[in-house]
């Protein structure tokens, strides 16, 4: 009975998420983490929570990954490459094996970028599909590490034009600017930015005393014109 009772009070779904776009919903979210400069673990169990989420749906469909680690690594150390690789992803989600240790740092930022770098170009090669938030991403691991990526999409190759400039930039800078010329650029970012939110709804701009009821939404009460 507590089970069909907790069932029946699950308030109904307005709509349902296919696991393309959680994993877009991960990336994005990484990526904006990122360009705000905010907390790298952040930014880092999202990368991998969709790194491994890619993993899992090219195994399923039987596709190849267009970057795959396993290649790269010999198959005798399989078990320990992916343990470290995920050693402060897995440290963040559980506290059975390790509740006393603590976890080594170093360059995490580093290691986020280069996870999220692979983990988007996986994302393209299964869904094709590249978004406004990739293409400022890829840029930017251009402008950090040429000599690892090739320009390939037009608007890519159109941001590129002055990468050289970019040389004396610091990442801050080189997203200041970005920003600043968003629209013209990137002008599908925000847009993309605010499907991503889409579900928060109206929480932030409903009193308290109107989420306490359930609402999602403002009532929209139609003024009537005084004519008098």
């Amino acid at each position: 009975m507590i089970a069909e009772d907790l069932e029946k009070a699950r308030p109904e779904a307005s709509r349902t998420l296919d696991k393309h776009e959680a994993i877009r919903h991960l990336i994005h979210s990484a990526i904006r983490l990122i360009v705000k400069m905010e907390d790298p673990f952040a930014v880092h169990l999202l990368a991998h929570s969709a790194d491994k989420m890619l993993i899992d749906i090219a195994k399923k469909r039987g596709q190849e990954l267009r970057v795959d680690w396993k290649d790269y690594i010999k198959p005798e150390y399989h078990k320990v490459f992916f343990k470290r690789n995920r050693e402060t992803y897995n440290y963040f989600k559980h506290a059975d094996t390790d509740f006393d240790d603590d976890l080594p740092i170093a360059n995490i930022m580093q290691m986020n970028v280069m996870t999220l770098f692979i983990t988007v170009a996986n994302y393209v090669q299964l869904f094709g599909e590249t978004t406004d938030h990739i293409t400022l991403f890829n840029v930017f691991v251009m402008a950090l590490m040429p000599e690892i990526i090739r320009p390939t999409a037009r608007k890519g190759i159109e941001l590129l034009k002055g990468l050289h400039d970019f040389e004396n930039m610091t990442p801050a800078q080189c997203f200041e600017v970005f920003e600043n010329n968003m629209g013209v650029t990137l002008p599908r970012y925000l847009s993309e930015a605010a499907k991503d939110r889409e579900d928060i709804v109206e929480f932030y701009n409903l009193s308290f005393l109107e989420l306490r009821a359930g609402k999602t939404k403002r009532d929209h009460v139609r003024r009537i014109p005084n004519y008098l």
